[in-house]
């Protein structure tokens, strides 16, 4: 890699379909929202509908998703089943993967004002309707917190 190459080693072994993932319409469907600018695991594959650049932190939230799923269909089709239905694991399972993401930035980003700049866009993300609305803002900032290695 030369110098005025970016470093993407954390793409390695990581497999990003521009598709609509085997869960968009229940996705869609549950939240009430259509066509999300989003990305989504299912398995071991990273499910990129409209093609949006992913950076490294979120492919890091993903690949979280990926090991919660054990890397496998059958395991991506039980997390997704109760993910849509139970709201309170998928809180749970998005406060931690948001976490791991607020951690990489944390990592490049050393200005406590840009770093609680992301953690406000994290917890907006978390209680907006794009996971239904399953939390406030106040404890989404808590759990961000909370599962944060940054802020231990």
């Amino acid at each position: 890699m030369s110098k005025n190459e970016p470093d993407l080693s954390y793409l390695e072994g990581v497999k990003i379909l521009i598709k609509k993932p085997p869960i968009y319409k229940s996705v869609c469907n549950t939240f009430g929202i259509k066509d999300p600018n989003a990305c989504f695991t299912f398995g071991d594959t990273i499910y990129n509908p409209t093609g949006i650049d992913i950076p490294e932190e979120m492919i890091e939230h993903e690949k979280l998703h990926m090991e919660q799923q054990h890397h496998n269909k059958k395991g991506a089709a039980l997390w997704w089943g109760k993910f849509l239905r139970d709201p309170e694991f998928r809180l749970d399972q998005e406060a931690r993967a948001y976490a791991v993401q607020y951690d990489v930035v944390c990592e490049r980003v050393k200005d406590r004002n840009q770093r609680h700049r992301y953690m406000h866009i994290y917890a907006m993300s978390l209680s907006s309707p794009l996971y239904g609305n399953m939390t406030s803002y106040t404890v989404a900032m808590h759990l961000l917190r909370k599962f944060s290695k940054t802020l231990r």
